[in-house]
């Protein structure tokens, strides 16, 4: 939403991170900087918000730091920049088709994104075409139709 409505763009005009001050400290990150997200995937840049609202996770005894990434950016619109989907891989859920992004793993370091390293969203996502199919998956010929635990003690007719 926010990069197509004028007044948000205007209030946050780029993609931005949440750290805590314990992550910012150890990573040399500064609030208002710009940091380069990391993962598997891709990396994506996006400015510094340094607030208490991401504490560290302590975990038996291990310090886990979270990196907060909204999803309202992309490449069209009013505020433009990375978005957080480039560093999730799409991977479904078999049931209901629902993309698994709520968690990943990544890193974070300061400074703008490596220019050459390959960006999601920019250049031919799709990769050559192989076998007539224009994916890197096959086309689903059909879904499967289940009643997914659904069951009915009596049949309604119309």
């Amino acid at each position: 939403m926010t990069r197509w409505l004028s007044w948000l763009s205007e209030l946050q005009p780029e993609f931005f991170c949440e750290v805590s001050p314990e992550l910012a400290a150890e990573k040399g990150l500064q609030n208002g900087d710009w940091a380069t997200i990391t993962t598997a995937r891709a990396e994506v840049e996006a400015r510094v918000l340094v607030t208490r609202r991401l504490l560290p996770l302590r975990i038996k005894g291990r310090v886990f730091h979270q990196i907060g990434l909204p999803y309202h950016w992309g490449s069209k619109g009013l505020s433009r920049g990375d978005a957080a989907n480039e560093l999730i891989s799409f991977v479904a859920d078999p049931n209901v088709s629902i993309q698994e992004s709520k968690a990943l793993t990544g890193d974070i370091r300061p400074g703008r994104r490596n220019s050459n390293r390959r960006v999601v969203t920019r250049g031919d996502l799709l990769p050559p075409v192989e076998n007539g199919h224009r994916r890197d998956r096959p086309e689903v010929e059909s879904k499967p139709v289940r009643n997914h635990g659904v069951r009915t003690s009596k049949v309604i007719k119309e």
